[in-house]
């Protein structure tokens, strides 16, 4: 492993144990770590499942499932939880289940997907120990960096739905829900474009203004959350520094579909015919901004 990424990997992890114990002061339930630990345990179970069936892919269906198993933890370690609280679980449950449920449905039976096929034959006779570090251990630690903004909301509100707090959950949730129709939407014109089994381009619809809107949404998802959790600050209920750290969720998760998931995806689409010409005439994840 290069240097640059045990740097980074690094970063990331001091800050996942900073949001999970309130910056090095709080060990136990009043804090994230309890969701950080379950959330460890779930991919690791994951890895174990993986690994027996040959197949570490099967960490892309588990993605979505692991942001609700983190909701419900941090709800169910609140004393007294406000209706902000379940608000925030209902939308993760929602989401999370969704992503996870569209994924199994369209993976199942399948061969492992061409990016972990392809570590596979990298790593060779590693590939068990370097997949556990790779791809479980560091998914895990970026669903929990990532999830850390919503469940900041669930553990530390104060809620009251008045004057500036007010205006942030609006229109935080507000991108937030945006961001799911996007997603819903997108995923729908997708799945419809793939039943006509014309083995083309979808252009049309969502698609003709951004190449990937279920990206686009994700990223409204994780920002909205985050504007969201401003109410935080109003409240006093987190020190400012906490949620300068807490900026982490949406940034990553944007750094991860932008740098990482995109290139991957869209090498894989270059195969179809007209990608040149859509690529050139359409915005890769931002609507109406210069395409890429």
């Amino acid at each position: 492993m290069d240097i640059k990424r045990i740097i980074i990997y690094g970063i990331l992890f001091l800050a996942a144990i900073s949001l999970a114990t309130l910056g090095f002061q709080a060990w136990g339930t009043e804090g994230l770590l309890l969701p950080l630990g379950v959330t460890f345990a779930y991919f690791t179970i994951i890895f174990v499942i993986a690994t027996i069936i040959t197949n570490n892919s099967i960490v892309d269906i588990g993605w979505g499932l692991g942001f609700v198993i983190g909701a419900w933890t941090s709800l169910l370690t609140t004393q007294s939880p406000n209706s902000l609280a379940y608000l925030v679980v209902g939308f993760i449950t929602f989401w999370g289940l969704r992503l996870s449920i569209r994924l199994f449905n369209r993976n199942v039976g399948k061969p492992e997907d061409f990016r972990y096929a392809q570590w596979r034959k990298e790593w060779g006779k590693n590939v068990v120990l370097t997949a556990f570090f790779r791809v479980f251990m560091i998914q895990g630690l970026i669903n929990f960096v990532v999830g850390s903004a919503a469940y900041s909301i669930i553990k530390f509100n104060a809620f009251a739905f008045e004057g500036l707090q007010a205006a942030l959950i609006i229109v935080g949730l507000g991108l937030a829900v945006i961001g799911l129709a996007f997603e819903v939407i997108g995923d729908e014109q997708l799945r419809q474009h793939i039943q006509k089994k014309t083995r083309s381009l979808l252009q049309t619809g969502l698609w003709s203004i951004t190449r990937h809107p279920n990206y686009f949404g994700e990223i409204l998802i994780w920002n909205g959350i985050y504007v969201a959790g401003l109410s935080l600050l109003v409240t006093g209920s987190v020190p400012l520094i906490y949620y300068l750290v807490l900026v982490l969720s949406p940034l990553v998760m944007t750094a991860v579909l932008v740098k990482i998931s995109t290139p991957l995806l869209e090498k894989n689409m270059e195969k179809y015919e007209g990608w040149n010409e859509y690529a050139k005439r359409v915005p890769m994840i931002f609507p109406f901004t210069t395409p890429k």
